[in-house]
């Protein structure tokens, strides 16, 4: 059976900590753009989706995705797993790789990894603790998906997505061990969610030109610059007690 594979970017430009975060300019182009130039380097998924909302101020997403010629999908403002759901319907997947909108280091060559040892081991859900936070991603099937989203108590819950999906005790998850030491650094933060994070994002840019290289490179550069990262942020105690009181519907 043929497996179609999609990969959806979820992004909005509402944001409590950086607005409009996905606009904000990396080496003379969007956020946006830097991540879907770096995604569409995998080579299993068919096509990158931006999944944004119909609300207006998501209307300059919808035209910069024209302008580029990239796939835009436009849903529920708050329930980010019916748009999910919805672009895959429309376009026959069978799987999805969910990417971010503020994660413009998100590695393809590790999404590839994800997506075969996905398929090989028929899992439902595939993800990995091992990659810096910001450059990782996470595979689903859509039928999975569906079942999900109708167990959920509060689908406008949906952006924290995670937390829903990996019930090893509902779906078959599957976690994806990265064997190559030199990526296995958790501990280094690289998605953009601050001024200090979007920094860090522009300074990786300017040192690589415009051109951000594969995720061992950077990393080794970072090392030898450890001034680059200044950490001010984790996720905040009342976002994770939010998170984990999302549950599903279920007997």
């Amino acid at each position: 059976m043929d497996h179609k594979v999609l990969t959806l970017v979820a992004v909005r430009l509402k944001s409590n900590r950086l607005p409009r975060k996905a606009l904000a300019e990396l080496y003379s182009e969007p956020l946006i753009i830097r991540l879907t130039e770096r995604v569409q380097l995998a080579k299993i998924p068919a096509n990158v989706i931006w999944c944004t909302s119909t609300h207006p101020q998501d209307d300059a997403l919808e035209q910069l995705a024209s302008e580029r010629n990239i796939t835009c999908f436009r849903g529920a403002e708050m329930d980010v797993m019916s748009r999910f759901v919805e672009v895959a319907n429309q376009e026959n997947a069978s799987t999805v790789v969910r990417v971010t909108g503020d994660n413009p280091f998100t590695d393809p060559v590790m999404m590839d990894a994800m997506i075969g040892a996905h398929l090989n081991n028929k899992a439902e859900y595939t993800f990995t603790e091992d990659l810096p936070v910001g450059t990782r991603s996470e595979i689903i099937d859509v039928e999975m998906l569906k079942r999900c989203h109708k167990l959920l108590q509060d689908p406008n819950a949906s952006e924290y997505m995670t937390w829903m999906l990996n019930r090893p005790d509902q779906f078959k998850t599957l976690k994806y061990n990265v064997e190559n030491q030199k990526l296995k650094r958790p501990e280094i933060i690289l998605t953009v969610d601050t001024e200090s994070d979007l920094r860090v994002a522009r300074a990786i840019y300017e040192n690589f030109e415009g051109k951000a290289p594969i995720l061992e490179h950077i990393i080794h550069w970072l090392d030898l610059n450890p001034e680059v990262i200044v950490n001010d942020i984790d996720l905040d105690s009342t976002t994770i007690n939010e998170a984990v009181n999302y549950k599903l519907v279920v007997d």
